[in-house]
């Protein structure tokens, strides 16, 4: 009997799940999970042959579960209390501190990207600027798991300046080692902190004898409640949101695929948990920024992924015009546009772990 009642217990838990489920209105983001959620899949005979259709159902079902949020929520607890270092290629380290477990790379793929950069060099009249920065774990070794296999960043970036000559390489490994007390990366994040970036843009504007602005602490405005890239992958439960930063600055226009605006952030950002994307409106083919209060005619080009999102601001301080060239995006041969625009100096900015996975640096030797 006692077995009958826990059967029909279980029975009618499922039925009322699936019947909440079916009535709910579907959700089209998950916040907790910084991204769009799938929607409702429409059904064709050829969907089905090829099985997309299957597979895009099996997703619609998982991102549409009711309760998904509480759910995922368990498993992150369950998953602590059980000792686990890690989730969803996300190591938990200690101080609340998370990081990208990243233990390999595709070196041909990394020695290509180094040629296309060779290559590049010699196709510009510019002066080239190459900054690659590490990410957050090279240097936070002490609060990353003993047992935690990662790529060794700081020999393999120093193996890529050593081949890339006659570039002016900015290497920042020693003054965010120096500065590693202070808040320089996010806990939540992949990101650097905009004191973080301050620290590159200083090394990198003084390497090319310009002189940087000093950074006090009115110069910036803080914003509360911030959860990163590695929060969304990894949900932890007892991991206390960041403190989301940006440099104020006036006078400053930007332009994108020929729409203007008068500020190079996007406000609206900061009412979401990711917030990254206040900076320039997120990552775009093409953006050109100019500053007004700035007459000396100098014009920088910078080939990036959105770590340089949080540098530009500090680069309109120095450069009357900015052209920030995302090669995911951008369709122009690089190196005819910078001669096109007469562009003085160029500034390629990666981080460590996305030189090595990206498979459009090689369009700068074409």
């Amino acid at each position: 009997m006692k077995k009958n009642y826990l059967l029909y217990s279980f029975f009618i838990v499922v039925v009322l799940l699936s019947v909440l489920d079916i009535l709910k209105p579907d959700k089209t983001f998950s916040d907790l999970e910084n991204r769009n959620l799938k929607q409702k899949v429409k059904f064709t005979v050829d969907a089905f042959w090829d099985n997309s259709f299957q597979q895009n159902y099996e997703s619609y079902i998982n991102d549409q579960f009711i309760f998904r949020d509480g759910w995922i929520d368990i498993k992150s607890r369950s998953e602590y209390c059980l000792g686990k270092i890690e989730n969803n290629g996300i190591i938990y380290g200690d101080k609340e501190y998370l990081f990208e477990k990243y233990s390999s790379f595709d070196n041909t793929r990394f020695l290509n990207n180094i040629e296309a950069i060779k290559i590049f060099k010699d196709k510009v009249p510019s002066k080239v600027s190459l900054m690659i920065a590490p990410n957050s774990y090279e240097i936070y070794k002490e609060l990353v798991p003993k047992a935690a296999p990662l790529v060794p960043q700081e020999e393999n970036i120093e193996y890529i300046y050593e081949n890339i000559v006659d570039t002016n390489n900015i290497n920042l490994s020693e003054i965010m080692k120096e500065n590693k007390n202070e808040y320089i990366y996010y806990r939540t994040d992949h990101h650097w902190t905009v004191y973080g970036a301050y620290l590159a843009y200083k090394e990198f504007v003084e390497s090319i004898g310009e002189i940087p602005i000093k950074l006090e602490e009115g110069d910036v405005t803080k914003v509360d409640n911030f959860y990163g890239t590695y929060f969304s992958k990894a949900k932890p439960f007892n991991v206390e949101p960041d403190i989301f930063s940006y440099l104020d600055v006036s006078g400053v226009t930007m332009s994108i695929l020929g729409e203007e605006y008068d500020s190079i952030y996007d406000y609206s950002q900061l009412e979401l948990r990711d917030k990254y994307a206040l900076f320039l409106k997120g990552n775009n083919a093409l953006t050109v920024i100019k500053n007004s209060n700035l007459s000396n005619g100098k014009k920088i080009a910078v080939i990036k992924d959105s770590y340089a999102n949080s540098l530009v601001p500090y680069l309109t301080q120095n450069f009357e015009e900015i052209h920030v060239i995302d090669l995911r995006t951008f369709k122009e041969k690089v190196d005819q546009y910078i001669n096109n625009n007469n562009i003085q100096d160029v500034l390629i900015l990666y981080n460590f772990i996305n030189f090595t996975r990206d498979v459009n640096i090689i369009r700068l030797k074409y």
